[in-house]
């Protein structure tokens, strides 16, 4: 499972359903290609991202296995970045300045430049990260989503970025990362990331028309999932959306009279 971690496998996953949901809340034809893209560039950037991280001790598995692997890594991410840049370059050129975006992006948040590392300052490393992913399939969604849409899926964002980052407190402290998770510990982490969930959740359900129960599953899915929170967080929030967006289908089909 660490391997898969690493790949940004989940990630890309994540990424995928953000935007494919988005889509859903407008109403709006799925488009697989551009998906695909998404996916690509997540993954190639998440392992860029990954291979950046500091040797200290606690480590979790993937932390070893990006230092031990970094330059068979590096060339992957290169490999993944450069064939979704192609993808986004046969279906929208425009969309190729996502990559870029992208890049500048990760290495703001995970290295030092003119600042210290974004994921550094305790408040900000959550809601940038749902920001970026929310951001991210706005615009190849053409922007089309309602701004009120937009700040309900960042804070779903931003609380799922929350809950991941109660996985990483020994490795962050050890790093010198001071999080938000690590200041509210697992339970409060919870709580917060429940009360923003029950927020955005029932701003989605009022603001989208075209799938009236989009917010309600966000919400089901997500109180489902905290019985699981002692597995690793990570793959609870990855792979939750996934089922949301099932559901979301099924709505679809059967509104549309194509399940009996």
């Amino acid at each position: 499972m660490a391997w898969i971690t690493v790949l940004g496998i989940p990630a890309a996953v994540y990424v995928m359903s953000i935007t494919a949901l988005m889509f859903v809340a407008n109403g709006q034809q799925q488009r697989p290609f551009l998906l695909l893209g998404a996916g690509l560039l997540t993954a190639g950037i998440y392992i860029f991202h990954r291979c950046s991280i500091l040797a200290v001790e606690p480590m979790q598995e993937r932390h070893r296995i990006a230092i031990s692997n970094k330059k068979p890594l590096l060339l992957i991410s290169g490999v993944l970045i450069f064939i979704a840049l192609v993808v986004f370059e046969i279906y929208e050129p425009i969309f190729s300045l996502l990559v870029f975006a992208s890049i500048l992006g990760v290495v703001a948040y995970g290295r030092r430049t003119i600042t210290k590392p974004l994921r550094t300052y305790i408040f900000v490393k959550p809601v940038a990260v749902g920001i970026a992913i929310v951001m991210f399939a706005w615009v190849l969604n053409g922007m089309s989503n309602s701004v009120v849409v937009v700040v309900w899926f960042t804070m779903l964002s931003s609380a799922d970025a929350l809950v991941c980052d109660s996985a990483d407190c020994e490795y962050d402290a050890a790093s010198g990362c001071q999080t938000l998770a690590m200041k509210l510990g697992e339970q409060w982490t919870w709580i917060c990331a429940t009360a923003v969930y029950t927020v955005a959740s029932f701003g989605i359900y009022v603001a989208t028309s075209h799938s009236s129960f989009l917010g309600v599953f966000f919400y089901i899915v997500f109180v489902a999932s905290i019985p699981f929170r002692k597995i690793d967080s990570r793959y609870v929030v990855d792979f939750r959306l996934v089922l949301v967006l099932l559901l979301a289908w099924g709505e679809w089909m059967l509104w549309n009279g194509q399940l009996q």
